[in-house]
């Protein structure tokens, strides 16, 4: 279970409500009716299930949505006040990778990675030398499918070459998106598990969101079930 979905279901349970009907972007007030009371018991319960510490009051008046408490989270549980890479045995929030043309890109998303917290396991290259990209596509999908890896980030040129790669392997579902909106949808209707950026299409800060959309939002069944009964069908083309 990743962070999101753990503090999730732990804000379900405070305000006792499904997890199924709570997003990341949700304020806690004014989308889930909780008080400020609710507000203090919740971080009391996260701060006991994660072994916190008291959360700092400036840090506690900025939390408005569920969002704001998975980031919570996140922050207070790196080490020494910074993230580092994850060991290979520790199942990661995200296994990134690039070909030579994403290198500078892949660089700035994992000091972006330490800054909000996320536990990451960089798979390469190091330097710019040219290289294949079905390869570095092929290490990050296997460290998503076996569950070594929450989710998955790559990067090339333009990001064709590497969602064609992941995609070929089997139980990866990968989406190529330039903008956040995109992103966002590629997890809410797709349950999308790794995220395609192309370094020559798109900025430092547009990547930034995207991958912040794509950690933050949950896959959504849809009223009827549709969006789950139509990644079944993506699945079974798989066999």
């Amino acid at each position: 279970m990743s962070t999101q979905d753990d503090v999730i279901r732990l804000i379900a349970e405070v305000l006792e409500q499904s997890p199924d009907e709570i997003s990341p972007g949700d304020h806690f007030i004014e989308d889930l009716g909780a008080s400020s009371f609710d507000i203090v018991t919740l971080v009391m319960r996260i701060e006991q299930h994660y072994a916190l510490g008291e959360t700092p009051d400036d840090a506690l008046q900025k939390i408005a949505t569920v969002g704001d408490v998975v980031g919570l989270v996140h922050s207070v549980r790196q080490v020494g006040g910074e993230a580092s890479e994850a060991s290979s045995s520790q199942v990661v929030d995200i296994a990134i990778a690039s070909d030579h043309a994403g290198i500078e890109l892949k660089a700035g998303l994992v000091a972006w990675f330490r800054r909000r917290g996320f536990t990451y396991v960089d798979l390469g290259p190091a330097q710019g030398a040219s290289v294949d990209y079905p390869e570095f596509a092929s290490l990050v999908a296997t460290r998503v499918v076996s569950g070594d890896a929450e989710r998955g980030v790559l990067i090339c040129g333009t990001g064709i070459g590497m969602s064609i790669a992941a995609n070929k392997v089997r139980g990866v579902r990968a989406a190529l998106v330039s903008e956040p909106v995109s992103a966002e949808l590629a997890r809410q209707h797709n349950d999308a598990n790794v995220l395609c950026l192309g370094a020559r299409v798109i900025g430092d800060m547009m990547a930034e969101r995207c991958v912040e959309r794509f950690m933050t939002t949950r896959f959504e069944a849809g009223d009827d079930g549709r969006h789950r009964r139509r990644v079944q069908r993506i699945q079974a083309l798989e066999s």
